[in-house]
């Protein structure tokens, strides 16, 4: 934007907020009292939610994603990823402080280092900052305004910015000696009988919270000052007090404080200092008072967020009265102050790493520190494809800079997340459950829980309207205004993250297995170690290191995955001595029985070999992942055939089968056929008869070599189970064909893959030839130009959709498919012959 159009008069038309008299603020309080009894604990909650949500469906669990935490006040730089549950138990906590009389309770974010702590709560106070900005938010406070005989105007501003509403004495002695409760009586009146729809619900607060020495100091001195004989303390705060908008700030500490050391809590106080002019003014209206204001993180977070940073020593060297001036807080609501004390209004959030948390708990004078603070666990996320994300944030800089694998924020979000994984060896499970189930849960391995914990479910509106009463999703939901049993409304609210891979797709699970795993069977595996899983294994800031070591060894343009292998081997290789993560091998295990051998896709693994906690055996695994992801790429490249087109000839090869058993059961097939007729989409016309020849076409892709009248019959009989068992959703009154929102493809991903991987026969293309022109191409260009048109244009077609289809450049294609044929991870001769 050039200079000369941009219009610097309204870019920063920023203007002093309104101010208003003590009567019209009273006024405006009573036609809307609750917008000005709202508490930090109030604002912080409202301010999370002001700025919307989404809805995660996880592992079979939904929980609330609130947008904040994507970090939309800086453009993601600080986005926190994952920490759905953490973030839903600090708006737990902070929604409880306005239901309980007592003072509110600090929170305590307790995780190792690197897991995203500070972040979490740097997004809470931006919010809040932003919220307070807000058009339609209104806070308040007050100054003094002193008015010289010259017509010259002195203000003051209290430090606390405290609410005017405690202007308002709780105890007020009358002219006849009376005592009367001035505030009480307010509250009475705005919820006399009547007066309104439903009663106000006044926050403990504000009904005995008072005013710091100083400001009631300055009332006093009014209200005795000779120029003020015979005024009423209404009157006196009609002339003297202005009641001004205000907004939070975090760079000048105003409602929102950030420390890093527990001895910045005690309050300073200091002689206010003015000019003569000034001074003079004020003698005027307090002759003789000599003025102090106050200074410290306490004061800065009244009415917000006092954010600890660090909170707790380790070598104990912190001096214990150092944590007084919190107790006193967490313990009394009120601060010391000039022999003397104060209310204060604020949330306390403090953050800490395991360490220091576990030297707190052992000291016997920290107990009543323990007593008032609620722990938070922050973990290393045990989410593959939010580690991803924070992976892509991290390493934003990368991409432009070099041409990047597209599969290589994946691969190294797999093995990270895998590191921090623990056994599930549940000695009590679910009655309900049958002993294969159970045994299933048992022996599940590090890549199958990798997956459950990463999948989104395919269906998430029947998770939620099937959660037991008792689940917590419930009560978020109600908090945020949501019926779940009206999807209509909430499902624009579901998220859908494109990384997200099913269970049926990644590959690991049989059809048995993928029957007994539902969302119980997750939320049980992830219940089963929380809060403590992931407070061990490969932190992320370990992870961008390693990412960083894999950009300085790579050929200065391409980063692959192929050398980020290598470099985890290389840092395996130099052990803990170097690369102190490392010291925890094994510490994963629990005593569990070694993980049975297994192979996956074409990597045989022994007794043992990439368990949780093997280290080095998860390289293998996660090398053994990368061979299926890159294999699944190079065959959908090399058929290169329309998914779509596959899906509806997968679509009417059901539809068919279920024809053909109609046909078969003659006692009720004039009642069962007219159920399965359909339109051919191809052809427009109804179809109430079976082809045999286009299901022999389909089921010769799908199993070669077999029983294709068995291979017919069993995929009937699984749509008809998965349909009973209300795991498969066809709208009603839809075809096979003619539905489009289902799960169809989820149910049937194996069969959908299978004929996803097969290319129509080429003639004169021999798979010998086709893997030779691939290293021709990239070792001798001579060579690979003079092979004939058809294996030059297949190759091509290969690394086109390998770039269209999966990101990937053409250089870093043709690198991968020879890495490939290589490792022997792909066999062209299974895909055109």
């Amino acid at each position: 934007m050039e200079i000369e159009t941009l219009d610097l008069r309204q870019l920063l038309g920023c203007q002093r907020k309104r101010s208003l008299s003590f009567s019209a603020f009273v006024e405006q309080f009573m036609e809307h009292p609750e917008e000005h009894l709202q508490t930090s604990a109030t604002l912080i909650s409202n301010a999370i939610k002001y700025f919307g949500f989404d809805i995660v469906v996880r592992g079979g669990e939904p929980v609330l994603s609130y947008n904040i935490f994507k970090d939309p006040f800086s453009n993601g730089v600080n986005a926190v990823y994952g920490q759905e549950f953490c973030i839903k138990h600090i708006v737990e906590v902070i929604e409880s402080f306005e239901k309980e009389s007592s003072p509110k309770r600090g929170i305590v974010l307790v995780g190792p280092p690197a897991s995203g702590k500070t972040n979490v709560v740097d997004l809470i106070t931006q919010a809040l900052e932003n919220y307070t900005k807000e058009k339609n938010v209104k806070l308040y406070s007050f100054c003094f305004r002193f008015e010289g005989d010259d017509g010259k105007v002195v203000e003051l501003r209290p430090a606390f910015m405290p609410n005017p509403i405690l202007l308002f004495p709780i105890i007020l002695q009358q002219e006849d000696g009376t005592l009367t409760k001035p505030r009480k009586e307010l509250f009475d009146f705005i919820n006399a009988p009547g007066r309104a729809d439903k009663k106000v619900e006044i926050p403990t607060y504000f009904q005995y919270a008072n005013l710091d020495k100083r400001n009631l100091d300055i009332l006093e001195s009014l209200m005795h000052s000779p120029r003020n004989k015979g005024k009423t303390l209404f009157e006196i705060i009609e002339e003297y007090v202005r009641i001004e908008e205000i907004e939070f700030s975090n760079a000048q500490a105003k409602g929102i404080a950030n420390i890093d050391n527990m001895q910045a809590l005690r309050v300073q106080q200091r002689e206010v200092h003015l000019g003569t002019d000034e001074m003079e003014i004020l003698f005027e209206h307090l002759p003789g008072k000599v003025l102090t204001e106050y200074l410290g993180a306490m004061v800065s977070s009244n009415r917000g967020i006092l954010h600890i940073h660090d909170a707790f020593d380790i070598d104990g060297s912190l001096p214990e009265d150092a944590y007084k001036p919190l107790l006193m807080l967490l313990g009394s609501g009120r601060i010391s102050l000039q022999s003397t004390q104060a209310s204060l209004d604020n949330t306390v959030i403090m953050t800490t790493n395991l360490e220091e948390m576990n030297v707190l708990e052992k000291r016997l004078s920290a107990l009543k520190l323990l007593d008032r603070i609620d722990k938070v666990p922050v973990n290393y996320l045990l989410d593959a494809v939010s580690e991803m994300d924070i992976l892509r944030r991290d390493m934003c800089n990368m991409r432009p800079t070099y041409d990047v694998d597209p599969n290589l924020i994946r691969i190294a979000a797999y093995y990270s997340v895998m590191t921090r994984l623990l056994p599930p060896m549940a000695d009590t499970l679910p009655e309900s459950w049958s002993d294969e189930k159970s045994k299933l849960y048992n022996q599940v391995t590090p890549e199958q829980k990798l997956f459950m914990y990463a999948v989104h479910s395919d269906d998430p509106v029947n998770t939620i309207r099937n959660l037991p009463h008792w689940h917590p999703f419930r009560n978020e939901c109600l908090q945020v205004g949501i019926n779940i049993f009206e999807p209509d409304y909430y499902k624009q609210y579901i998220a859908h993250h494109p990384d997200a891979v099913s269970l049926e797709d990644c590959g690991l699970f049989s059809n048995a297995q993928l029957k007994m795993i539902d969302d119980e069977f997750m939320r049980t595996m992830r219940g089963e170690y929380y809060p403590d899983e992931g407070r061990t294994g490969l932190s992320i800031r370990q992870l961008q290191n390693i990412m960083r070591s894999t950009i300085a060894h790579s050929d200065g343009r391409k980063v692959t995955v192929g050398v980020f292998l290598h470099q985890l081997e290389r840092i395996i290789t130099e052990g803990p001595s170097v690369h102190h993560w490392l010291s925890l091998n094994g510490h994963n295990k629990k005593g569990r029985p070694p993980v049975s051998p297994r192979r996956i896709n074409t990597v045989p693994l022994e007794e043992g070999e990439g368990d949780f906690g093997d280290y080095c055996g998860l390289m293998k695994v996660v090398r053994a992942l990368y061979y299926m992801l890159i294999a699944k790429e190079i065959t959908v490249a090399t058929v290169d055939r329309d998914p779509k087109r596959i899906e509806i000839d997968l679509r009417k090869y059901l539809q068919h089968t279920l024809l053909a058993r109609a046909r078969e059961n003659h006692a009720f097939a004039h009642i069962i056929v007219p159920k399965y007729t359909f339109v051919d989409p191809d052809t427009g016309e109804s179809v109430d008869q079976a082809n045999d020849n286009f299901m022999r076409s389909i089921e010769k892709v799908m199993k070669p070599k077999g029983d294709h009248e068995a291979l017919r019959h069993e995929l009937a009989q699984k749509f008809l189970d998965l349909q009973d068992d209300g795991e498969l959703h066809i709208p009603d009154g839809k075809s096979v064909v003619a539905s489009e929102d289902d799960n169809l493809l989820h149910c049937f991903s194996k069969e959908y893959t299978a004929l996803l991987s097969h290319r129509k026969a080429v003639e004169g293309i021999s798979p010998e030839t086709l893997c030779e022109a691939f290293f021709h191409k990239r070792n001798d260009p001579k060579k690979y130009r003079r092979y004939g048109e058809e294996i030059i244009e297949l190759v091509e077609t290969i690394i086109k959709n390998l770039t269209s289809r999966f990101g990937y450049s053409r250089d870093i294609a043709l690198d991968t498919v020879v890495f490939a044929l290589r490792h022997n991870v792909v066999d062209f001769a299974k895909m055109i012959l």
